[in-house]
This record gives C-alpha cells, structure tokens and sequence, in this order.
C-alpha cells in the first residue's frame, strides 16, 4: 500500500450509508478526500501533470493524454527554429496507423545458468536520432508493392497483423537493395511526385554509393541528413536537457538538499515522459505528425539493430555471428539475454577460466563494450547512416544473474545479483527478481496465491531441486484445500453489467462474458434470499468469481463483491466446485510458471479418484 492506510470500512451500499448511518457516510467521504491528498503529497501527480503542461504549454488537463502534449512540443520545437507546421489532415486521408512491431524472440525454454542482459538505450528515440526521421525530411519511398503482398497473403492464411512479421527486420523491398539484387525492380516514390523504376542494385548504389545525404531506415524509406529535422532536433535537446537535470539532481542528492532534490526529480522525469512518448505519438493517426513511413522505420530499423546486437553478442562469446546463436537465450524489443556459461563449461571446470560472480561481471561487461564499438559501422553499413549520427545507437550491460526461467515470448524471469554496475546480494540475499509477464502480480489472481508461486518461483531460482519444490506444492495444496470456497474464487472487475442485464431481459438468455454472469447471479440470489443488507454489484464492481458445482438453478458461477464485509449466510451454504477452483488458481497457475521444466506437478495432488469414493454430500 502506498500510504499504509484503508478507505472507511461500511456495511451494505453507499446508498443505504447514506440513509441509515448518516456519520459514518461523513467519515467516508472525508477519508476519501484525505486519502487522495496524502497519495499526492506522496506521489506528486498534480505537481508533475503542472510541470508537464507549462513545459509543452498545454492545459492540465491535456497532460492526461500523450499525443496532444507531444504534438504541441513539436510545434513549439518548429515555431522556435521559424517553420510553419502543416495544417491537420482530414481523418479520410489518413492512412492505416498499424506498424510492424518491435522484434520479439522465441526464447531458448527453461533455466539457464549465469546469464547477462545487455540492453540498447532508448532504442526508438536514438533510432529515429540517427536516421534523422521527420516528415520533412524524408526523400524517397521504396513503393512496397511485394512486401503489402506478402503481408495480404499472410494475413489470409489467418496470421494477425503482427504475426505476419515473425522473423523479418525489413521490407522485402529494403532487403533487396541491401542485397544489390540484379534482377529484382524497385519503384522508388520521391517526395516532389515523381517515381522511377530502377533494379534493386541500382537503387543501392544511388543510395549508398552516389554522395548523396541519404539514409535508408529498413522501411525502405530514404531520408535526408542535409538539415536536421524538427523532430530528432527536439528529442536531442530534450536528451541533452535531462542529463543537465539529472547532475544537478544527483548533486543536490550529496549535499542533502531535499527541496532541490524534488525539483530536479520532477524535472528530469518530465523529459523522460517526453521522451518516451513521442514515438508512439507520432504514430498516433489522430497526430497532427503522423506518417506510417516514419512509424515503421522506426519498428523496423529497431529491429535490425537489436537483431545486430545480438548476432554481435553470440559472435563475442563464441564467434558466430548469429543473432539466435548458442550463447543467445531471449531477445525482446531492444535488449539480448545471453549466457557464455555453457560454452566455456569445460574450461571453468578444468578451472582453467575463473568463474565467480566478480568475474562473471567483468566478463559480460566487457562483452557489452565490444558490442558498442560495433554500432557506428553498423549503421552506416544498414542505413548509410554517418558514424557522427551512428553513434548516437549506444547500448549497456544492465543485468548479470545467477539463474533465470525462460517460458514464452513476453514471458520469464531472472534473480540478478547486479543491476548496471551496482550489487543487489546484499545483507545475506541471493540478489533480486526480475519477472516479466507472471501471475505473480495480476489483478486476477489471489494475492495468497500471488505469494505463493512467488515462492516456487523464488525457489527455482535459488536452486531448489525438483523434489524440495513440489513438497512445498503438495503443502500448500493440503492448506488450500481447508479454505472456505469464497476464498478461492479468481478477482475480477464486473463491467458494463447493466448493459448486459438490459439484453438479456430484450434477449432472454443471451451470452455473456462468465465473470459477469457470475456477478448477476449474485444480484439475482440476494433478490430471491430477500437479502436487504449485502452489497448489489454494480458495473465497475471489484468482485471474486467463485465456481459451483451443479445445482437446481443450473449456475455454474457466482461473483461476490470485494468490498463486501459480511457474507450472507445464503452465500456460503452454495455448493462451491473445489477442484474446479483448484485447478483454475492453482494447476493452471503451476502449468504456466514451471510447465516449461516438465517437472512432475501432477504428483503433488492427492488422489481425487480414491477420495472420492469416501466423499458425501453434506
């Protein structure tokens, strides 16, 4: 909790708060008030949303959002340097603001020993730096007739949007002229209207070869770094600006100074919020800026230099340059997660390579060092992107862990010992976790559940064998099972119920997602028990689903509201379904976190077949 404090505890509804306890409803009110002025004066959004919209000269209420901010900071940007910026185009004219996304590996499943993340800073904003992206900068298009085609054709097997992209860094069209190929035809589309038709080596050496000041993103897209554009120029001031901030924040840090170390905080992290959000503002359509050309060659581009850094990791540590190679485990949007542990396995155990975590940090830090002297040659053999623009592309090494758990994309988690040069394993702990798309933390699981797979997962990760991890799954399960049913319900938010309740009265039975159903049960079984004092679930409503075994009124689930204090007997006497909830909590929940290791779950759960020749109905 935030603040260590609750809202104002209440039976029934606010409505009957109101009526039947008059000072209470008062009390409730006012704690409310006070709640929201301590997480203020905590967190200090009303000072940040203020700094933010005089620094962009936006309203307050502006700030809410990050495409209007954005687009006015560019336009002051423009109207500093005494350009006029275009007019907003008419929301027909607009082409369809899907870009290809950022590039996700499949990781290599299951646990890895000794591994190290080097991560590329700010990768979107230094790319759209580097290759001096902006509407008017941009020369040329490579027309993308066979990539669009390739992309239909996809897309009609059933693939998404997204999926149609899996494995490739560039258009086809880019790829062609990057490999100088002969006997392919590209249609360049220039800015003034004009077009030619020329082979795809032909188009390289116009490009790459002609002294012209030109770079080509991996869209295809050539632009201009004759001038700088409107755009690379602010987030360069914007970059230079938060470093300054960020200086004079750590010395007021030194010198105690509480009042400056707020401020320069506050500043610095308005530059981040401005950082981080131009790009997907500017491929926003609803962007007075946007340009799908200049959205995807960003995506795009990224891809290629992730797909680089990678490729140049696997090619340190084992001399392959490849960017999925034997030391490589994970790559996500613009880090790389890799392990040299197996590969110099055989001389750590002739003890021929010192291998401890102090020397496993100097190793993966010098492997970061050497990938970064690679990016100005990089970009300027990928993009004809100058070494003095190139260099902007910079990477570091951010995490060295002794263990980590690979599941899916999206999908795995690391215990680090040092995060960017700074130890984590300290006062006798074995570092700390860093995981990415768990049920540890989602809002649809218990948070008696969330601890406990944060516990197996802790004790993967710190070495537990197979054995001493599902002894403590088969202890939990013997302490689940002696819950009530209400506790093992799943939480959700019941949306929209009133909606849902108006069409099925149209309707009669009509579908309806099961979280609310379950939620208009309730309302239903507190009508029918006549029950005057248990909360009405009402859109929005915070509730638990709990399953049911079967019954006269053919339920199959009932929600129950969070905030409900004392559940009616009515309630509890229901036939609730334990191994349903068991198995949606917990197996599901299991199968999800350490399905990947094979590891015999199943074992840890008591023979239902044998109890149930001893169960009765109560």
């Amino acid at each position: 909790m935030e603040i260590g404090e609750r809202k104002t505890i209440y039976e029934g509804t606010l409505d009957q708060l109101y009526n039947n306890d008059f000072a209470t409803f008062i009390e409730y009110n006012r704690q409310d008030v006070a709640l929201l002025d301590k997480l203020d004066r905590k967190l200090r959004f009303i000072d940040l949303a203020n700094t933010l919209a005089h620094e962009n000269t936006v309203l307050m209420q502006t700030t809410m959002g990050a495409v209007a901010v954005t687009e006015q900071a560019i336009i002051n940007e423009a109207h500093r340097r005494g350009f006029v910026v275009p007019n907003r185009t008419r929301k027909a004219e607009r082409d369809d603001g899907t870009a290809a996304g950022a590039y996700v590996a499949h990781p290599k499943e299951g646990l890895h020993d000794w591994i190290g993340s080097v991560d590329i800073n700010s990768l979107y904003p230094s790319t759209i730096r580097a290759l001096n992206m902006g509407p008017e900068t941009i020369v040329g298009q490579l027309r993308q007739t066979m990539t669009d085609a390739l992309m239909q054709e996809q897309m009609a097997k059933g693939k998404s949007f997204a999926g149609s992209w899996e494995g490739r860094f560039g258009s086809i069209e880019y790829d062609a002229v990057m490999n100088k190929e002969i006997g392919t035809e590209v249609v360049i589309d220039w800015e003034n209207g004009d077009h030619d038709i020329v082979s795809a080596a032909e188009a390289y050496k116009l490009i790459f070869e002609s002294n012209q000041p030109w770079m080509l993103s991996a869209n295809g897209t050539i632009f201009t770094y004759e001038k700088e554009g409107v755009i690379p120029g602010l987030l360069e001031r914007w970059y230079k600006e938060r470093k300054e901030m960020q200086a004079k924040l750590k010395d007021a840090i030194n010198a105690g100074n509480k009042i400056e170390e707020e401020y320069w905080d506050k500043r610095q992290l308005v530059k981040k919020i401005n950082l981080n959000s131009l790009y997907g503002a500017i491929l926003n359509p609803g962007c007075r800026f946007f340009d799908k050309r200049i959205g995807q060659s960003t995506t795009l581009s990224g891809r290629q230099i992730t797909k680089h850094m990678a490729a140049k990791i696997n090619e340190v540590i084992t001399g392959d340059y490849d960017h999925v190679g034997r030391s490589i485990i994970y790559g996500d949007t613009d880090s790389a997660y890799f392990s040299a542990y197996k590969i110099l396995q055989k001389d750590i155990d002739k003890g021929l390579i010192p291998w401890t975590k102090e020397t496993i940090i100097q190793l993966y830090d010098r492997v970061a060092e050497e990938i970064n002297k690679t990016f100005p040659d990089f970009m300027l053999e990928a993009f004809h992107c100058p070494k003095s623009r190139g260099s902007v592309i910079k990477a570091g090494r951010e995490l060295v862990a002794s263990k980590g758990l690979f599941i899916t994309k999206k999908r795995y988690s690391v215990l680090y010992y040092d995060k960017e040069g700074k130890r984590q394993d300290i006062e006798d702990k074995p570092g700390k976790i860093k995981a990415m798309g768990l049920d540890l933390k989602r809002s649809d699981t218990p948070e008696f559940i969330q601890d406990f797979l944060g516990k197996v997962l802790e004790m993967v990760l710190t070495g537990h064998n197979e054995n001493s991890v599902l002894d403590y799954i088969s202890e939990f399960r013997i302490n689940f099972k002696s819950r009530p049913g209400w506790e093992k319900g799943s939480p959700r938010r019941a949306n929209n119920i009133t909606v849902y309740e108006l069409k099925e009265r149209k309707q009669g039975k009509a579908n309806l997602p099961g979280h609310v159903r379950a939620a208009i049960n309730w309302n239903t079984l507190r009508r029918m028990n006549n029950d005057k004092y248990s909360m009405q679930i009402v859109d929005g409503m915070k509730v638990v689903v709990c399953k049911l075994k079967s019954n006269p009124l053919n339920y199959t689930s009932v929600a129950y509201p969070v905030d409900e204090l004392r559940l009616p007997q009515w309630f509890k006497e229901l036939p609730f379904d334990h191994a349903a909830m068991e198995n949606t909590i917990i197996d599901s929940k299991l199968e999800n976190l350490i399905g990947v290791l094979k590891w015999h779950v199943i074992d840890t759960q008591e023979s239902n077949t044998f109890n149930k020749l001893f169960e009765f109905e109560s």
